[in-house]
């Protein structure tokens, strides 16, 4: 069989080696590219809102609001309402213009939800969890 093979068509070792070399380092990189992209990106802020503190306060009126007869103490609601707390507290030292932005923010958008204002709420307290998640939140109501 190698008869029928034609000499030239053959990969020497240094052509399938330098490849793999090569095919790994492209990977490295890409891999380091994309793990740097979401370290390099602006920060968004959940629901068109123009801070943090503002954000937290969307996502503290959510938190309260959720429950209309108020949540029980020790419950995933009120840990999530004592995180945007503690967050609006370290963000500014006047939460009073963040929480008031944040609750008309909410409620224009409750509005435009219409009928489905309930479930709207119920979706923005996951994007609101999930952002609480990846700000370092810990809810031990889920342990």
């Amino acid at each position: 069989m190698d008869k029928l093979r034609n000499e030239e068509d053959r990969l020497s070792p240094r052509v399938v080696w330098g490849g793999g070399v090569a095919l790994a380092a492209l990977l490295a990189v890409l891999f380091w590219a994309t793990w740097k992209s979401q370290f390099a990106a602006p920060p968004g802020y959940l629901f068109g809102t123009v801070t943090q503190a503002v954000e937290a306060g969307y996502c503290l009126t959510v938190a309260q609001m959720i429950v209309p007869s108020g949540a029980p103490v020790g419950s995933y609601f009120d840990e999530a309402a004592q995180f945007w707390v503690a967050r609006l507290k370290a963000l500014t030292s006047d939460m009073g213009p963040a929480i008031s932005a944040g609750r008309a923010r909410f409620g224009r958008d409750k509005v435009a939800a219409g009928a489905k204002g309930d479930v709207w709420a119920q979706f923005a307290m996951g994007e609101c969890s999930n952002r609480a998640l990846i700000y370092g939140a810990h809810f031990r109501s889920f342990d």
